[in-house]
C-alpha cells in the first residue's frame, strides 16, 4: 500500500485531531482528540454519552469514525458493527500505535475508547501529564487516557466490573527524549494508586528521540506550547518525510524549541507538512512576559482579593503569577488539582517548576470534606505533612483578602459562596469563547464577578487576544509563513483550522491539500 492519510477530525475545524497515517504494513494514528464544537451540537454538562453503551453514541452521531478493530472490546456493544458496514466511512483496521502531540483534550481526549493495547508515543511529560488529568478527573464522561476500567455486557448494557478483581489496566506508554531511561521519581508517579480499585502498571518505557515503530522511523521533537511537552513529529515512509507540527507557537518563553524543530525538519525535506492554523490572523501575538508585565501593574494597585483565572495546564502563566506574587508580597493558593499537576511536572523533570511543598510563596486551597475524592485526601494528607502552615480553606482566606492571589477558575466558582469576597480584582486570563455555548458559560463567569463586586481585567467572550492579559497557545500568522517557506514541504496540509484563505497563499510555492473528513489524501 502506498503513503495515504484521512482526516477524520481536525480538518476544517479547530480541535479533534484524528489522522490516520497508512504506509505498506503500517497503520498510525496522530492524536486521537475531542472535537468539543461537534460533541456540543448534541451533549451539555448534563447530557453526556451513555457510557453503558460503550462508543456506539459518538459512532452513531459521527464524532467517532467507523473504524472497526481501533476501539476497545470492552466497550463494544453487541452487534454494533451490523449498521456500519455499508458506510462509506467503514474501514477494518489494525492500528500499531498512537503518537501524541500534547496534553490537552482536544489531542487526546478520545483516547478513552482506542483499544488499551495500542501503545502511546509522546514526550515523559505528556504521559504524566495525562496521569494526572484522569487521576483528578471526574464527572460524567468517559475519561481513561492512562488507564481504563474494564466493563462487561450484563443485563443489555456495558457495566464496570467488581473492582476488587479488576483493577485499572493501564495502556502502555513508550516516551522520547533524550535518555534511554525513565527517571525513578517518573515511575513512581505513572504507577501511584490513590483509589481502591489498584492498577495493573505497564511501565513506562524510553525510546530516544528517534525510534523505529512499525517498521518507520520516527522523530520527536519538543516545542513550545501553553501546555508543558508539547511535540512534532516526522515520519519517515515509503514516499519521503511526513511531518505533523501538533499545536505550537514561536512567542513563548520556550519559542528556541520551536525553532530548533524547524530547522531540523527542513533537512529532512519533507513530503508533506501537516500544520496547525488555529490563529493565522494574528499579526503580533501578545507575549507571556507581556501578561506579566500587565498583570503585574494591576495587581501593584489592588485591595482586596485577587484571583486569576487561567487555563488548566498552562504552567507558564502559573509561573508568571507566582512572580506577581512574590513581587507584591502575597501568596499564591493553588487549587489540589493545580499542586498535583505541580507533582507529575516534578517527576517528569520539567525544568523551572517549583516544589510546591517546598515553596513558601504557595499555598493549597482545601474544599469542605464532602466534596472530596480519594486523591484529594491523599495529597492533603501530603501536604500537611511537609507543609502544614500553607493549608488554607475559605475562612482563613476571608480573614486576609489582601494577602492572597487566588487560582480560581469557573468550576471553583462554589468557593466563593464560603470566602464571601468584599469585591476585589479579577483577571481573565484564559481562552476565549469560540461558539455560543462557551459565551453563555462566560457570561455566567461575568455573572459571578458582578454578584461579588470584583473589578474585571480581560476580555470575557471573544477578542481575549486583544486585552494584554492572555499569551494564546498557538502560532501567528507571520510565524506559519516562516514555518511554511523555511521548511518547503511538497504538499501542505492545513489542520486545526478554519482559515483556508490564509493558507492559499502558499500554492506557488507548494500543493497546498484542504482535507475533508474521512476522505483520504494519497
Amino acid at each position: 500500500m502506498a503513503l495515504m492519510l484521512t482526516f477524520y477530525d481536525g480538518a476544517d475545524c479547530i480541535g479533534g485531531n484524528k489522522i490516520l497515517l497508512e504506509d505498506s504494513d503500517a497503520t498510525l494514528l496522530l492524536d486521537f482528540g475531542t472535537n468539543f464544537k461537534s460533541e456540543g451540537m448534541y451533549f451539555d454538562e448534563f447530557l453526556n454519552p451513555r457510557p453503558t453503551f460503550g462508543f456506539s453514541d459518538l459512532l452513531a452521531l459521527g464524532i467517532l469514525p467507523p473504524l472497526k478493530g481501533l476501539y476497545r472490546p470492552d466497550l463494544e456493544y453487541p452487534g454494533i458493527w451490523d449498521k456500519y458496514y455499508g458506510h462509506q466511512l467503514f474501514q477494518e483496521v489494525e492500528v500499531q500505535c498512537v503518537f501524541l502531540s500534547h496534553a490537552h483534550y482536544d489531542h487526546c481526549g478520545h483516547f478513552s475508547y482506542l483499544r488499551e493495547d495500542v501503545p502511546v508515543f509522546t514526550s515523559l511529560t505528556n504521559a504524566l501529564t495525562c496521569k494526572a488529568l484522569q487521576d483528578t478527573g471526574g464527572g460524567a464522561r468517559l475519561q481513561e487516557i492512562c488507564y481504563t476500567v474494564h466493563r462487561e455486557f450484563k443485563d443489555g448494557l456495558l457495566k464496570a466490573t467488581d473492582y476488587r478483581k479488576f483493577p485499572h489496566e493501564q495502556r502502555p506508554f513508550r516516551v522520547f527524549g533524550n535518555t534511554g531511561t525513565v527517571p525513578a521519581d517518573a515511575c513512581a508517579f505513572w504507577g501511584r494508586c490513590d483509589g481502591s480499585r489498584g492498577l495493573n502498571c505497564q511501565p513506562l518505557l524510553a525510546c530516544g528521540c528517534e525510534a523505529k515503530i512499525a517498521g518507520l522511523t520516527v522523530r520527536f521533537w519538543p516545542v513550545d506550547h501553553s501546555v508543558p511537552g508539547a511535540g512534532a513529529f516526522g515520519i519517515k515512509t515509503s514516499a519521503g518525510w511526513v511531518v505533523y507540527t501538533g499545536d505550537l507557537r514561536l512567542h513563548g518563553k520556550q519559542a528556541y524549541l520551536t525553532r530548533q524543530f524547524i530547522n531540523e525538519a527542513v533537512a529532512l525535506k519533507p513530503v508533506a507538512l501537516i500544520c496547525e492554523g488555529t490563529h493565522p490572523q494574528t499579526e503580533k501575538p501578545i507575549t507571556e512576559d507581556e501578561v506579566l508585565a500587565n498583570s503585574l501593574e494591576i495587581v501593584k494597585k489592588a485591595d482586596g482579593l485577587v484571583v486569576a483565572d487561567f487555563g488548566p495546564r498552562n504552567v507558564e502563566r502559573l509561573l508568571s503569577f507566582l512572580e506577581i506574587a512574590e513581587e507584591t508580597d502575597r501568596q499564591l493558593v493553588l487549587t489540589s488539582k493545580d499542586i498535583y499537576l505541580l507533582e507529575a511536572l516534578r517527576a517528569a523533570g520539567e525544568p523551572g517548576v517549583p516544589d510546591p511543598y517546598a515553596d513558601e510563596r504557595i499555598m493549597l486551597y482545601v474544599r469542605p470534606k464532602a466534596v472530596r475524592q480519594k486523591w484529594e485526601e491523599a495529597l492533603l494528607e501530603r501536604f500537611k505533612a511537609r507543609a502544614p502552615e500553607r493549608v488554607v480553606d475559605a475562612q482563613k482566606v476571608r480573614s486576609g483578602q489582601g494577602s492572597y492571589i487566588l487560582c480560581f477558575s469557573y468550576y471553583d466558582f462554589h468557593a466563593f459562596l464560603d470566602i464571601e469576597p468584599c469585591g476585589g480584582t479579577y483577571i481573565y486570563s484564559s481562552s476565549e469563547a469560540f461558539d455560543e455555548e462557551m459565551l453563555i458559560d462566560h457570561q455566567r463567569v461575568r455573572n459571578w464577578i458582578d454578584f461579588f463586586g470584583f473589578k474585571l481585567y480581560g476580555n470575557l467572550g471573544r477578542d481575549r487576544e486583544k486585552s494584554g492579559f492572555h499569551a494564546s497557545g498557538h502560532i501567528h500568522g507571520p510565524g506559519i509563513e516562516e514555518l511554511v517557506e523555511t521548511v518547503k514541504p511538497e504538499i501542505l496540509i492545513p489542520v486545526h483550522t478554519e482559515d483556508k484563505d490564509f493558507f492559499r497563499r502558499f500554492e506557488g510555492t507548494c500543493r497546498v491539500v484542504f482535507t475533508q473528513k474521512g476522505m483520504p489524501v494519497a
